[in-house]
C-alpha cells in the first residue's frame, strides 16, 4: 500500500523533481463561506467605527435621524462579536492551538483591559464599551482562523479592509471642495502649501478626522496599490492601481502627516526589497535617485516639510510630556492598568504611543502580552517573507510586511494597536494571516517529510526485489 502511494506521488512530482507552484495551472477557487462570514463580521466592525455610547446616553435620544444612525451602529462591533462567539463555540476543537500564540496574547490584553475598565476606570461605561469593541476584533479573528486552513480567507478579509481604507481616502479627498476653507489650511512647509483636515471638528454628526487620520488612510492605500502596481498582471488593472496610487500619494502629501510620511517611505522600501528579481536594480536605482535628490536640494525641503518649522521639536508636539506623566501614574496600578481610554481620564490627552498606551490600559501583564505577540508576528514575517520564503510567492504579498512596518513605526507616536482604531482595523488581520501562514508552512513541511519517507520506502522495496536471493544454496542434482 505504501509503495503504491509513493509511486503515485513520484509520478505526480515528475520523477522526484517537484514542479514549481507558479508553473502549475491552479484552478480558480470560489470564495469560501468562512471568508464571506469573516468579511461580513469585519464590515460590522468598520460600521461601528467613529461612534460611541454617548449618542444613546443623551437625554433626548434620538433627537434626529443622524443621532439614531450613529447610536445604533455604535453597537455593530458587539453584534460582530456575538456572531464570532457562536462560530467559536461551533469550532472550539480547533481553537486551542490558536490561543497559544499572538491571538491568545491579544485576547489576554483585551480581557485584562476589560476587567480594569469595569473596576478601576473613572468612567466604567465609556471604558468598558471601548474595551468590548477591542475584544470584538480579537473574537472575530479567532472565529475566522478556527478552520482547517484559513490562509486564503484571511487574505480576502485583508483585501476588504484595505478597500475600505482606500474608499475613506478617496471620500475624504473628494469632500475637500465641499468643505472649503474648513478642510484645508495654509502652511509654509510642503509641496502644495496646505494641510488637510487640521481644523475639521465634526462631520455628519461624528468627530471629524484629523490630518494624521487622513494621512493613515492615504498611506495604507498608497502602500497596497504600490505593491499591486509593481506586480505582473493585467495592464488595465495596473493602470487603475496606478491612478489610485497617485491619488493616494497626493492625499498623503496634503495631509502633512509626518509620522505617516516617514512610515510610508519605510514601507515602500520594503516592497521594493521584496522583489528579488529586481532587488539589485532597485537598490542601484534607489542610490542614484538619492544622490540626484541631494543635488536638487530635496532633503532640505523635505526637512522643512517634516518639521514644518525647519527646527526639530524634541517634545514631538507635546507627546513626550504626556509620556512622562503617564509613566508616573502607571505605578498606581502596574499589573492590570486602568482600563481602556485611561489616557483621556488620567493624562487629559491622547497617549500617542502604543507601547506605553497598552501598559496604561492593561498593566504590564496585558501590555507586555500584546507586545510579545506582535514580536512573534515580526519573527515569522522575517522568516517567511525574507529569510525562508515559500515556493508559492502568492502567499507572501509585499504589502503585508510593508503595512505592518508602517503600523509598527507609527506606534511610536500614535496609539495604533492599543485601542479600537482605524489603523488597527486596517492591519489587525495581518496578525492572524502571518500565524496562519506559519501553520500552513508547518503542514507543508510535514507533508514533504511524509512524501520523502514514502519515496524512500519505495526505493528500498525496489532494491530488495531487484537483488538475487542470497543465503539459500542450490542442491546438486547428483545429491538429490
Amino acid at each position: 500500500m505504501g509503495a503504491e502511494v509513493a509511486e503515485h506521488l513520484r509520478l505526480k512530482w515528475g520523477a522526484g523533481r517537484p514542479v514549481p507552484v507558479d508553473q502549475v495551472a491552479q484552478p480558480r477557487r470560489a470564495m469560501s463561506s468562512n471568508a464571506l462570514m469573516g468579511m461580513a463580521m469585519w464590515l460590522l466592525l468598520w460600521l461601528g467605527y467613529n461612534s460611541g455610547p454617548g449618542y444613546v446616553m443623551l437625554p433626548d435620544f434620538p433627537a434626529n435621524t443622524t443621532e439614531l444612525i450613529h447610536g445604533v451602529r455604535a453597537f455593530f462591533p458587539m453584534v460582530a462579536a456575538w456572531f464570532a462567539i457562536l462560530l467559536i463555540f461551533a469550532r472550539s476543537s480547533r481553537l486551542v492551538a490558536w490561543i497559544m500564540g499572538p491571538l491568545g496574547l491579544m485576547l489576554l490584553y483585551a480581557v485584562l483591559g476589560m476587567i480594569s475598565s469595569a473596576t478601576l476606570s473613572p468612567d466604567r461605561i465609556y471604558a468598558t464599551y471601548y474595551g468590548a469593541n477591542y475584544l470584538s476584533i480579537v473574537l472575530v479573528l479567532l472565529a475566522i482562523v478556527a478552520v482547517e486552513d484559513p490562509l486564503r480567507d484571511l487574505r480576502n478579509v485583508l483585501r476588504l479592509t484595505w478597500v475600505v481604507g482606500t474608499l475613506f481616502t478617496l471620500s475624504l479627498l473628494g469632500a475637500i471642495p465641499l468643505l472649503g476653507p474648513k478642510a484645508v489650511g495654509e502652511v509654509q512647509a510642503g509641496p502644495v502649501g496646505v494641510i488637510a483636515y487640521a481644523r475639521v471638528k465634526d462631520m455628519m454628526g461624528m468627530t471629524g478626522t484629523r490630518n494624521t487620520g487622513f494621512a493613515r488612510y492615504a498611506a495604507i492605500s498608497a502602500l497596497v496599490t504600490f505593491a499591486g502596481l509593481i506586480r505582473k498582471g493585467n495592464i488595465f488593472v495596473r493602470i487603475f492601481l496606478g491612478m489610485v496610487f497617485a491619488t493616494s500619494m497626493y492625499a498623503l502629501i496634503i495631509a502633512n502627516g509626518r509620522t505617516e510620511t516617514l512610515g510610508f517611505i519605510l514601507g515602500a522600501m520594503v516592497i521594493l526589497f521584496m522583489d528579488r528579481a529586481k532587488r539589485t536594480i532597485n537598490m542601484l536605482l534607489g542610490i542614484a535617485a538619492a544622490l540626484a535628490l541631494g543635488f536638487w536640494g530635496f532633503y532640505s525641503a523635505f526637512f522643512i516639510y517634516i518639521t514644518r518649522t525647519g527646527k526639530i521639536e524634541y517634545t514631538l508636539t507635546g507627546r513626550t510630556k504626556a509620556w512622562v506623566e503617564a509613566w508616573h501614574f502607571i505605578w498606581e496600578s502596574p499589573w492590570v492598568g486602568f482600563g481602556f481610554q485611561a489616557d483621556r481620564f488620567f493624562v487629559g490627552t491622547h497617549m500617542h504611543n502604543a507601547f506605553l498606551h497598552v501598559v496604561v490600559q492593561s498593566g504590564f501583564l496585558g501590555g507586555l502580552a500584546i507586545i510579545i505577540g506582535l514580536g512573534i508576528v515580526w519573527y515569522f514575517i522575517l522568516k517567511y517573507f525574507f529569510l525562508k520564503p515559500p515556493v508559492d510567492k502568492s502567499l507572501i504579498p509585499a504589502e503585508i510586511p510593508a503595512v505592518f512596518l508602517f503600523v509598527t513605526f507609527s506606534s511610536i507616536t500614535e496609539s495604533t494597536f492599543a485601542y479600537f482604531s482605524a489603523l488597527w482595523l486596517l492591519s489587525a488581520p495581518i496578525v492572524a494571516y502571518v500565524m496562519a501562514l506559519h501553520r500552513h508552512m508547518q503542514r507543508e513541511r510535514a507533508k514533504a517529510a511524509w512524501e520523502k519517507l514514502l519515496n524512500w520506502r519505495l526505493a528500498t522495496n525496489r532494491l530488495q526485489t531487484a537483488e538475487p536471493h542470497q543465503g539459500i544454496e542450490e542442491v546438486p542434482p547428483s545429491v538429490a
